[in-house]
């Protein structure tokens, strides 16, 4: 009973092994992500650019505004022309729904008072939508 015991607890450590071996190609080919501070309010809110770029290509471009709470956090894609494969990046974001979502970023940071900040709709037009949103150094 003890050697089937020890068998099974063997054959399972080479399982956990061989997920994890297996697994390690994946981990390269996740979606890495950058995050830079654009501006701050008094009360702890602050405006981020997150950039997410995809193993295949493509990527996203997001505006988040978070609050103190790690889940008081509201994200704006405005972006967004990740790979499914087959080289092609179409934008899944609109010209139209990037402007409504500047738009509502805008009553977010003015509901949270986040001063300094200027967004620009009429780059949502552009293929390279860099640029959307600048705040004052």
């Amino acid at each position: 009973m003890a050697r089937m015991e020890k068998r099974a607890r063997s054959s399972a450590w080479v399982a956990v092994l061989a997920a994890l071996i297996a697994g390690g190609p994946a981990f390269a080919m996740s979606i890495r992500e950058s995050r830079k501070q654009l501006a701050r309010s008094a009360h702890g809110a602050t405006l981020y650019e997150v950039r997410a770029i995809g193993p295949e290509g493509g990527g996203a471009l997001t505006y988040r505004v978070q609050g103190k709470a790690a889940r008081d956090r509201v994200d704006f894609v405005v972006s967004s022309d990740f790979s499914p494969g087959g080289g092609s990046q179409p934008q899944t974001v609109s010209p139209e729904a990037c402007r409504q979502r500047l738009t509502a970023l805008d009553a977010e940071l003015a509901r949270r008072r986040i001063g300094g900040v200027t967004t620009h709709p009429e780059g949502c037009g552009a293929k390279d939508r860099t640029g959307l949103v600048t705040a004052k150094p």
